[in-house]
């Protein structure tokens, strides 16, 4: 038994490292959040600083099976949700209900700097550390 499951992680390694290469995805990985507009998002991320931690989460809708929301541990809310082709990609690679680290690398915008709105850069970890000590989110991994 424990050779089939020492075969099962060195191909489920090789299966993992396949499915990055081929949907380009390299980690950590910068993107920014998308639907920052909404009035509350925008203040979650007005209460939000560089380094802060994150977690993304598939959280699959009727109209959109691929949606990513981007949750701060921090504040204990939602900051908005990643592009929906970046959204496949990383469904396709970590399976659906997936969930990984994330930081907000920098704040961007705001009136400070003459826009109306703020924005977020953040980077994607292919890390699941974060939450790991907060009790409510066992289940995000499997406990």
């Amino acid at each position: 038994m424990k050779i089939w499951s020492t075969v099962k992680k060195a191909l489920d390694s090789v299966k993992y490292r396949y499915k990055k290469k081929k949907h380009g995805l390299t980690f950590p990985l910068y993107c920014k959040i998308h639907g920052v507009k909404q009035s509350h998002y925008q203040g979650a991320l007005a209460q939000s600083q560089a380094q802060d931690k994150l977690q993304i989460v598939h959280t699959p809708t009727q109209k959109y099976p691929y949606n990513v929301y981007v949750y701060s541990v921090t504040l204990n809310r939602v900051l908005g949700y990643l592009h929906k082709d970046l959204s496949k990609k990383l469904v396709k690679v970590f399976g659906k209900g997936f969930c990984r680290d994330a930081l907000i690398k920098n704040l961007t915008g705001g009136r400070a700097v003459g826009y109306k709105y703020l924005g977020c850069n953040i980077q994607i970890l292919e890390s699941m550390r974060h939450m790991i000590d907060e009790e409510d989110f066992l289940y995000l991994h499997g406990v």
